[in-house]
């Protein structure tokens, strides 16, 4: 495995060296997979806040009935 050292701009890109995205291949618009193992904060079961309530509102309301969108946007024909 080799060790490629990359520079993070401004924005949070980061650059690979172009020896690096010669020998990848790499082409404009192609997705790049990095693998990071990153510390995870456990907490028990039943304590602290559940983590789906702050995704609660976060969407805007359906213009119709969810039965009806889905059916729709799955392209099901309406009976």
């Amino acid at each position: 495995m080799t060790k490629v050292a990359v520079t993070v701009d401004a924005q949070g890109r980061l650059t690979l060296p172009p020896e690096a995205q010669a020998r990848l291949a790499l082409k404009p618009g192609q997705t790049v997979v990095i693998d990071v193992d990153l510390p995870v904060e456990e907490t028990p079961v039943g304590e602290g806040e559940n983590p789906f309530l702050r995704f609660i509102g976060s969407l805007p309301p359906l213009a119709e009935d969810s039965r009806t969108y889905y059916r729709r946007e799955r392209g099901h024909e309406d009976p």
